[in-house]
């Protein structure tokens, strides 16, 4: 008897759970359906129109127009050329050990050419390493001020290395080569003159859009540089060297 009631309790108990958790959830639908409602009714404030802020429009600091300007245009023989931005260059060699250890890099195209010119040249037998590429206005200036303490004059200095703002490197698209065969020494050396990768350059980096800077007797009056290859192989390499080439009779 007393089993009965205790069953006859749980059931009513149950049934009681059950009608509380269905209200429960009957109760929730109609107050989300009234929520909506009344969000639906309020009007929604009109999203103003995003308007595009005007832009001027990016100023290549490499057009020959704007290098026309810059004044003076030459320090010291040497021509007046623009930093390119190193996150917009290409590395095209490790050169250096230890705390010397650098990462060359070029302009796209520059760099590019350089491979297809190394990767030719090997297949001749001749090692052409990059030694130096893209140097900043920073490191010009301290590798100028070096030269001015050894030579004694700006003037003197400048025979040997440009001074900041106004050497090729800083455009990516000029390169001090080595020759891999010679000892590390010779590297930026006179002793490149003497070299199959040089003799190789002479006779063949044309066609790959390379030419050297300064050759002996040069019309800037820079000392003889073997090593010193500048690219001219596309349209802006040439408008950003037009006017040491036209000093030179090469346009």
């Amino acid at each position: 008897m007393k089993t009965k009631k205790r069953q006859h309790l749980t059931t009513a108990i149950l049934i009681v759970f059950m009608i509380l958790l269905t209200a429960g959830i009957l109760y929730n639908v109609w107050a989300i359906a009234q929520l909506n409602s009344r969000n639906a009714s309020v009007p929604s404030s009109p999203t103003p129109e995003a308007t595009a802020s005007p832009t001027a429009p990016a100023v290549d600091p490499f057009d020959p127009a704007l290098l026309a300007k810059v004044t003076p245009a030459t320090s010291y023989g040497h021509f007046y050329y623009p930093e390119a931005d190193p996150k917009n260059l290409f590395i095209v060699s490790s050169y250096g050990l230890g705390q010397y250890q650098d990462f060359e890099r070029m302009q796209p195209e520059a760099s590019l050419a350089l491979m297809k010119m190394i990767y030719a040249a090997r297949e001749d037998g001749v090692w052409i390493i990059p030694a130096s590429a893209f140097r900043s206005v920073k490191t010009q200036e301290q590798l100028f001020q070096k030269q001015v303490s050894k030579q004694g004059s700006p003037e003197q200095a400048a025979k040997i290395s440009a001074p900041p703002n106004y050497s090729e490197h800083h455009t990516g698209y000029a390169v001090d080569l080595a020759d891999g065969s010679s000892p590390s020494s010779e590297d930026i050396t006179l002793a490149f003159a003497e070299t199959k990768a040089y003799q190789w350059l002479t006779e063949n980096a044309k066609k790959f859009g390379f030419e050297m800077s300064f050759p002996a007797n040069n019309q800037q009056g820079v000392s003889y540089e073997p090593w010193h290859w500048r690219y001219v192989g596309s349209d802006r390499a040439r408008g950003v060297f037009r006017r040491a080439r036209s000093a030179a009779g090469l346009e």
